[in-house]
């Protein structure tokens, strides 16, 4: 299979093209340190036979968020460190999902708008994501992805829903603005040869939100402006329900409904539109990738460049190296029930439900 095969872009070498997304797995401590469950579980997955691991939404400001991962402070780093150390040991490489938010109470459901940041705001809100990048390279990152998806704050600025009348809202180039200054910060600081990518919602699905005619508009932008990979997602705003709750939430969280591939045509438009520029930047797919093979056929088609794992793995790390050994029978499989969203939902470990009620029936048949 081409997807076992390695790949190289910038600095980053992979064994294969499969990426273990991010997804916030609350075991961060209360202040946002690494704690040892968290790298076991990226460990586990490096031994599972992933070519990168992209580590979940780590936050670029101190604001608070229960057991988020953080990257705020120089403080951070020594754990960050340990944590990359021991996954590269395991042969795979690891990037940091950068992730900012804005202000919101989950009591009475209000958020802050993109349209009431100053311009303080929004020049406060660009260094710290530069800075946290540095600070990613000290820490031992190969690279870092800029979360430009959902509900959070770069996804808010360039989303259609985004009524800002200045240079940071009215057209395309506008909304985008926030990011490609980033971009151009980000570069004046670690250079040309550390590896910048950013996550975005190929669709939003919302009404008056991002749909194909606009993100592949984007991702063209964001190519132009030094962008080294494009992250494909979906949904997850927070226009129609909070916290994943509404439809654009679970077609962010693909459920069991929906078929396999469901998002494929996301990353097969925005591949298409960055081959209209000449770029060759990676397209990474997500969304329901039934197995390798799937994933196989979605690279040999030209619809994506990596292969996004994300719930498949949660319930067995072993999902890639099963397969690749003939083992399939033995693969403990993701129902898409979302009883892993339940548990974020409750600040709670994001564990699997069904691969927690193998172990409990393992550990019933050995007494």
């Amino acid at each position: 299979m081409k997807i076992l095969e390695p790949v190289k872009f910038r600095n980053l070498e992979l064994r294969n093209r499969l990426v273990w997304l991010p997804a916030v797995s609350c075991l961060a401590d209360e202040v946002g340190f690494v704690t040892d469950p968290l790298i076991e579980r990226h460990v586990a997955r490096a031994k599972g036979g992933f070519g990168l691991i992209d580590v979940e939404a780590c936050g670029v400001l101190d604001r608070k968020s229960p057991n988020l991962l953080r990257i705020c402070d120089d403080k951070f780093i020594p754990g960050l460190k340990e944590m990359t150390d021991a996954v590269h040991a395991e042969g795979c490489k690891m990037t940091v999902q950068l992730i900012h938010y804005v202000k919101q109470s989950v009591r009475t459901g209000w958020k802050q708008a993109v349209e009431d940041l100053s311009y303080e705001d929004i020049e406060e809100c660009k260094r710290q994501f530069i800075d946290s990048t540095i600070r990613a390279r000290k820490a031992g990152f190969d690279g870092v992805e800029l979360h430009v998806a959902h509900g959070y704050t770069l996804s808010s600025f360039i989303s259609l829903l985004n009524k800002r009348t200045d240079k940071y809202g009215r057209n395309t180039e506008g909304r985008c603005r926030i990011v490609t200054e980033i971009m151009e910060g980000i570069r004046k600081e670690v250079g040309d040869d550390y590896c910048v990518g950013c996550r975005i919602s190929g669709e939003e699905f919302v009404m008056g939100g991002n749909t194909l005619k606009q993100t592949t508009e984007i991702a063209q932008i964001f190519a132009r402006a030094g962008m080294d990979f494009i992250s494909v997602s979906a949904g997850g705003k927070t226009e129609d329900g909070p916290w994943y709750t509404g439809y654009s939430g679970s077609r962010c969280m693909a459920t069991a409904n929906l078929p396999y591939g469901c998002h494929v045509y996301l990353s097969a438009g925005i591949k298409e539109a960055l081959r209209e520029i000449g770029s060759d930047i990676p397209v990474v797919v997500s969304g329901k990738v039934k197995d390798l093979k799937h994933g196989e056929e979605i690279f040999e088609a030209g619809k994506a460049d990596l292969i996004g794992i994300c719930r498949p793995a949660l319930a067995d790390p072993e999902w890639i190296t099963k397969q690749v050994e003939g083992r399939e029978k033995e693969i403990i499989k993701c129902l898409y029930c979302n009883g892993c969203l339940v548990r974020d939902q409750k600040h709670e470990a994001v564990n699997c439900v069904i691969a927690d009620k193998v172990a409990e029936r393992n550990a019933a048949g050995r007494n």
